[in-house]
């Protein structure tokens, strides 16, 4: 049972490290698309529509072209509207501030008298598909009125939440853009490397010495020992250990026999272990970190035992009194 643990916790280890390395891979390649700002300009297509909903939608124009929009850009305000450049977020109050501003000048120019009247004639004033959403939005603020409320302020609010829920949505895109990016790199690396996870198995199930280094390592990186290390250094060690065992996990004379001799089922085999590896960056990092705190507790080294001298009876020490003593040391008077 604790050589399974041993070899799970090991797997682990070398998985969190392989994820580390993945993650950020990726987040670089994100970040240099602007994925997050693209995401961005997706969800206030949904939100804010102006050509209609579908992949090639576009957010109204009037809103990414407004000043405190355009400054945030990476761009002129000219290029302010390209998505490639758009910022990657988008706090929820300058959203409704930008809003409001926006449908309180549409409505100055159809000359409304109120500052409620003013928004719903800029409501009136968007395009047929922007508009829908900001008419039930007004329409609900108009009949959730409480007691010496203005329909303005709750109107304002429920576009809060309305933009808030838009983004928790768009949060769920990237986050599974990211997993699709993690497999993708994961499968690239894994090739790369050879990390075969069903060879790390074998590896770690019949070397006790490197399984022993293993664990060491994972207890370390819990703990936080190793908290300033290089993680891509710690990977590439792990690599070059399971290589030097004389196990097929990277690309050397060892692999190249095993190649040349079993082509058709190293190549099964390769493929199934590369896609492993690729799965299991796509779980990421923190996935990996907490499984190995939750395998290290069940090998029983998480909880440190009790103190000597600590208070209840459970924590006593030093010798019983013999029978015939009383607690504060006199003896008393037998039979």
């Amino acid at each position: 049972m604790l050589q399974t643990l041993d070899v799970a916790l090991g797997l682990s280890f070398i998985f969190f490290l392989f994820s580390v390395l993945v993650s950020t891979t990726s987040e670089m390649v994100l970040s240099w698309s602007n994925a997050r700002g693209k995401m961005l300009w997706r969800a206030l297509s949904h939100l804010l529509p102006n050509t209609g909903h579908g992949h090639d939608a576009e957010p109204l124009k009037d809103f990414v072209e407004h000043p405190l929009m355009a400054c945030m850009s990476r761009r002129s305000t000219e290029d302010a509207s390209q998505a490639k450049d758009f910022p990657s977020y988008l706090p929820s109050g300058q959203f409704g501030q930008v809003l409001m501003d926006l449908l309180e000048t549409k409505g100055a120019e159809a000359r409304a008298e109120t500052r409620w009247e003013q928004i719903q004639k800029g409501i009136s004033a968007l395009p047929p598909q922007a508009r829908g959403a900001l008419q039930a939005l007004s329409r609900d603020a108009e009949r959730n009125l409480l007691p010496g409320q203005e329909p303005l302020s709750l109107f304002q609010s429920l576009a809060g939440q309305w933009y808030d829920s838009m983004m928790n949505r768009a949060s769920g895109w990237y986050k599974r853009l990211t997993q699709v990016w993690n497999f993708g790199l994961g499968l690239a690396l894994a090739v790369a490397c050879n990390l075969n996870v069903i060879a790390i198995t074998r590896a770690l199930s019949t070397n006790d010495e490197l399984r022993t280094a293993f664990v060491q390592k994972a207890e370390a990186s819990v703990s936080g020992d190793n908290a300033a290390t290089n993680r891509r250094a710690e990977f590439d060690e792990a690599v070059t250990k399971i290589s030097e065992a004389g196990f097929p996990v990277g690309w050397n004379s060892t692999t190249s026999k095993s190649w040349a001799q079993h082509p058709v089922g190293t190549l099964f085999e390769s493929l199934l272990g590369w896609l492993m590896a690729a799965a299991a960056a796509a779980l990421g990092a923190q996935f990996w970190f907490d499984l190995m705190k939750k395998i290290i507790n069940m090998r029983g080294t998480g909880a440190r035992p009790e103190p000597h001298g600590s208070s209840g009876e459970e924590g006593m020490v030093g010798p019983i009194p013999p029978a015939g003593l009383i607690i504060d040391g006199t003896e008393s008077r037998q039979g």
